[in-house]
């Protein structure tokens, strides 16, 4: 079971074309895109009721604590960290109501051996409890479980050679589906982290509920062509890699874009695979977005994490490049 600290929210949705890149930023065949029949944006619900008070409340409820002191910072983040414990830690958005926590991890380090649940017997127990605490999303048709994974720690004998491998914590990515189609970006994810006997030892949240009556269907005229999406992919790829990168697009199809801003926007997705043109660095997977409308309300440009960016200058460094979305 490998360590699963991050998830990609990306499901099958879309039939999909393998497509071989020329020259820099051109695509051969033309058909990658699959064109929608109805295309629809949707904006957020604005939450109520958050305060400094109500987040106390809940991080009491899910760190089992009769009372936990939070600060509220300039960005209206409710936070608590253990002066004990470095590894017990609670924050709440008040502007989105996305938070997350997680418990004393001290009962797991060394070479205590949990009892972890299945991957059946985790998934029910994360919804329970999702629901228990009143995380579990108003429509629950909307989440789907993505991938089950952990962590898992390698244990050493007296102090000198290595021991035997230890599963430590059972981890469940959930994602979003609307419309039949997969949401993808930095928001509309859940990640439950299980322990000893079913104990949930953390949690992030970032899920909003949509306005359903916010629905609004794209006019044909609104949506970009096959020749404008292949034109900003080419964008995407240059501003990210250098126009001398080369790519292949693997596979293409649609998604849902919740990128933490005001609306729920539809974005082509495009799984590729670049060549820098450098002996030294292996070609790799990226995930690009392109938006779908012509005029879109918020970008959905992804912007890859700046240890990557680092590792790019420094070749011995490099091990994968992915956008934020990618990583949590």
């Amino acid at each position: 079971m490998a360590p699963v600290l991050a998830a990609v929210f990306l499901l099958p949705a879309q039939p999909r074309n393998t497509v071989q890149s020329t020259n820099a930023g051109q695509i051969n065949p033309s058909n990658v895109i699959v064109r929608a029949e109805k295309v629809f944006t949707y904006t957020f619900e604005q939450p109520k009721g958050l305060s400094l008070a109500s987040a106390g409340r809940i991080a009491a409820q899910v760190m089992d604590a009769k009372n936990v002191s939070l600060s509220l910072t300039n960005q209206q983040l409710a936070c608590y960290s253990s002066p004990e414990d470095a590894s017990v830690y609670f924050e709440q958005d008040l502007s989105t109501g996305n938070l997350s926590f997680t418990k004393s991890m001290r009962k797991y380090y060394g070479n205590a051996v949990p009892q972890l649940p299945s991957p059946e017997e985790a998934d029910k127990i994360a919804r329970e409890y999702l629901t228990r605490f009143n995380l579990m999303p108003l429509n629950q048709k909307e989440i789907q479980l993505v991938r089950s994974g952990g962590l898992r720690a390698s244990s050493v004998i007296d102090g000198k050679k290595a021991g035997p491998v230890i599963d430590k914590m059972r981890t469940l990515s959930y994602g979003r589906v609307i419309d039949g189609i997969p949401v993808i970006g930095p928001g509309s994810k859940m990640v439950v982290n299980i322990g000893n006997a079913g104990e949930i030892t953390g949690v992030i949240k970032r899920w909003r509920e949509i306005s359903v009556s916010s629905k609004t269907q794209l006019n044909p005229e609104q949506i970009l062509s096959q020749t404008e999406a292949e034109l900003e992919l080419r964008k995407v790829m240059a501003t990210e890699f250098g126009r001398e990168a080369t790519y292949e697009v693997k596979s293409s199809g649609r998604a849902y874009y919740d990128g933490n801003g005001k609306t729920l926007q539809p974005v082509f997705i495009f799984d590729t695979r670049v060549s820098l043109g450098q002996k030294n660095i292996e070609p790799f997977n990226y995930l690009a977005l392109v938006n779908l409308q012509r005029n879109p309300i918020e970008s959905v440009r992804p912007v890859i994490d700046e240890r990557a960016k680092a590792s790019l200058k420094d070749p011995k460094d490099f091990q994968n490049v992915h956008p934020l979305d990618k990583v949590d």
